[in-house]
């Protein structure tokens, strides 16, 4: 155990201590230094040890008792979805080390043929499901596509989409739709044929607005094509500008050479010994820069860590040698500090259960007049850092429509809707459009103005919070702030929601938007259906986990095993399953039941 003092709390977790003899030995975070004490200085009491260890175990076996027989029905429903659940390639069935599970499981069960449990179970598994989701997604009055193109093999290149909206009690949906090969060089034309047909299918050719993700100019030539808005995802937009920075001349040859000195002091034999109790975690950090240093979304953390070890890696190297030098722990430092407002955004997204479109205006707004400006301490690494990512940024939010359709989202978010982080000439322009967005929709819809309720107006004279004579100024350009005391069209309810929905305190970065809108959204008729619009479009074309983490490895590596004829099957009925990674409350139609789990939803400011 480990050294405690009279309360029992622990006072040295570098060092554990043997209760056969006193020993103390060091101890990074597994018992193999322990392990090994007591083979060669304890073996009888080890092997006695182990004796008893396996007796419990064997205890417990004869507790739990022989399990009963499954009936084959059960059987063949579990493989399926064990099959599904792992997303595991389906001919696994006919492997021999499963077959022999099986027949531990149940010696009289005779394991399915893959063609067989295709053809049967998973096809009428996937025929229920995807009727389910058409008669849900078919009716849609708006939604948006998530595109997510992904290789399959060298020769073999994927599309998979999905549907995003708001359902009635403004609650996030995701229903991944299907899965296609696309060509290797695919085109527009080869893109419009293909979307087209997939939306037809589902029936929401004419109900989708908004495309998400998607590289390349092919896939904004076909949106516009088909009248639909695409817009860049933040976690692509994000990596691309977080490699700007990791490719620069100086960062490079400083993670090159803190690469090799990693190698060399972990293949170090004999010396280093001395730096390992020293330094306890030292080897374990070293360890992760090899393993994730070349990822861009877990470098920034690895290299914060690393540079706390400055001081002791500093003089280490071959033949006393000093493989980091001053100018190479400099580089190291400069990146980290042009990566870190980008690393706490990805972190931002990663911990929201459904990341929308509003998020994305602020920092980005945050990042190119705030983290990513230029200032004059900078060194010359950082300048050209910082310069190389506001490229990136720059490249993919430049179009007008894109940053239109950002400012509308941040509009109808009750913590953004202040839009301070615009110009004023931005923020009239923007309200204006939403005006006529929400009178589109409330014409398109058949609303009748006998229907809309009367929204207070504000009276310049009732005493107003300090900030609101800003907000006043804002909208001093956007309409009059007087109306006689009936409203006589939609034009004038949705300007008297903008206003009142306006002068409403911003809320808490921590508050669920879509929450907020189902407590008020009788209060704001008109305006609801604006935020049932752009609420429901998320910031990134997959689950943000997939982007900025490992998690995305291991999906993409699982997709990458299955057979081309099972992809589309299998990867629908997986995320189907799977869906609550998007949001809250979404069925898991493979167990026929609602999810009824809360989700933890919280963020991290920026600012």
């Amino acid at each position: 155990g480990f050294q405690a003092d009279a309360y029992g709390r622990i006072l040295d977790k570098s060092k554990i201590i043997c209760k056969v003899c006193g020993a103390q030995l060091s101890y990074s975070g597994n018992v193999t230094n322990l392990r090994q004490h007591l083979i060669f200085n304890h073996c009888c009491e080890f092997v006695q040890f182990l004796k008893v260890q396996m007796n419990n175990l064997n205890k417990g076996i004869r507790k739990f008792g022989t399990p009963h027989s499954l009936i084959p029905g059960q059987m063949i429903q579990a493989i399926a979805y064990f099959i599904v659940l792992d997303l595991m390639p389906i001919e696994v069935v006919e492997g021999q080390g499963f077959g022999q599970m099986l027949t531990v499981l149940n010696p009289n069960y005779q394991s399915p043929g893959a063609a067989s449990l295709v053809h049967t179970v998973l096809q009428d598994m996937y025929t229920q499901m995807k009727g389910n989701i058409w008669e849900q997604v078919r009716a849609l009055p708006q939604c948006s596509l998530s595109l997510d193109v992904w290789c399959h093999s060298t020769t073999l290149t994927y599309l998979t989409f999905t549907v995003h909206y708001v359902d009635d009690c403004f609650e996030p949906q995701a229903r991944v739709l299907s899965s296609h090969p696309i060509p290797e060089n695919y085109s527009t034309e080869s893109l419009v044929e293909f979307l087209t047909e997939a939306t037809e299918e589902w029936g929401i050719h004419r109900s989708t607005l908004y495309t998400m993700g998607g590289i390349g100019p092919a896939f904004q030539q076909a949106a516009a094509a088909l009248e639909w808005t695409a817009l860049p995802c933040i976690g692509q937009v994000l990596q691309a500008a977080m490699e700007a920075v990791l490719n620069q001349p100086m960062a490079q040859s400083a993670l090159e050479n803190l690469r090799y000195l990693a190698s060399w002091t972990l293949t170090k034999v004999g010396p280093n010994e001395e730096l390992w109790l020293q330094e306890p975690l030292l080897q374990a950090h070293l360890c992760r820069f090899l393993r994730d240093g070349s990822r861009w979304h877990s470098v920034y953390p690895v290299l914060q860590d690393l540079l706390e070890y400055r001081k002791s890696l500093s003089g280490l190297g071959p033949n006393g040698e000093a493989v980091l030098l001053p100018q190479d722990w400099a580089a190291l430092k400069d990146t980290v500090q042009v990566l870190k407002p980008m690393a706490i955004a990805t972190s931002t997204f990663t911990k929201l259960p459904f990341p929308n479109l509003a998020l994305v205006k602020p920092i980005l707004t945050g990042f190119l007049y705030g983290h990513l400006e230029a200032s004059e301490s900078d060194s010359a690494l950082t300048l050209e850092a910082k310069t190389a990512a506001q490229q990136e940024l720059y490249h993919h939010f430049s179009s007008p429509e894109v940053n239109q359709t950002l400012n509308l989202a941040c509009a109808v978010d009750p913590r953004f809707h202040s839009l301070d982080f615009l110009s004023h000439s931005e923020q009239v322009e923007t309200l204006n459009l939403l005006k006529a967005k929400v009178c589109h929709l409330a014409k398109t819809s058949g609303f009748l103005t006998s229907r809309l309720p009367d929204v207070a107006s504000p009276s310049p004279s009732s005493k107003l919070p300090k900030q609101d004579a800003g907000i006043e100024f804002r909208l001093r350009d956007f309409c009059s702030m007087h109306h006689g005391p009936g409203i006589s069209s939609i034009h004038q309810q949705a300007e008297q929601e903008i206003i009142s929905f306006q002068m409403n305190e911003p809320s808490a970065l921590t508050e669920d938007p879509l929450q907020w809108w189902k407590i008020h959204r009788t209060q704001y008729p008109l305006l609801a259906r604006a935020a049932y619009e752009f609420l429901g479009v998320p910031a990134t074309s997959v689950p943000s986990g997939w982007l900025f983490s490992s998690t995305g490895d291991v999906i993409y590596t699982k997709r990458q095993a299955l057979t081309p004829e099972h992809v589309d099957m299998l990867v629908f009925l997986h995320d189907t399953h799977q869906a609550g990674m998007w949001s809250r409350g979404v069925p898991k139609l493979i167990n026929l039941r609602n999810d009824d789990g809360q989700h933890n939803r919280w963020m991290t400011s920026l600012y």
